[in-house]
């Protein structure tokens, strides 16, 4: 297929297809073994390495999955914290002074 696609195309082609589906609910496998999160690397690496050779050696425009995994629960942070989005509420943090500290399994310090 590369063979028919410039690097743009496949650049493009990569991002809806292929990097969709890795990113699929990555703040679930983003606390993943090491050894595990190794094997999505390599699928965008070698992605860059077909789209950098059909661009005439240009690196593509292309983000780690780590940084847009970080994006996604940063963003994820915010709707709860500050935007208050009614369907996260259940992920917002327990109020000071509540007695229940979440850090502690034993609820004591």
């Amino acid at each position: 297929m590369s063979w028919l696609l410039d690097g743009r195309w496949l650049e493009i082609l990569y991002k809806a297809q292929v990097r969709s589906s890795l990113e699929y609910a990555c703040l679930a496998w983003g606390g993943a073994a090491n050894k595990h999160l190794a094997l999505l690397d390599k699928v965008q690496a070698r992605a860059v390495r077909i789209i950098e050779d059909n661009n005439a050696g240009q690196e593509p425009h292309l983000t780690t999955l780590q940084h847009r995994c970080d994006v996604a629960g940063l963003t994820v942070v915010f709707k709860v914290q500050v935007k208050r989005v009614s369907h996260l509420q259940a992920l917002a943090a327990i109020p000071p002074g509540s007695g229940h500290h979440p850090c502690c399994r034993s609820g004591s310090w």
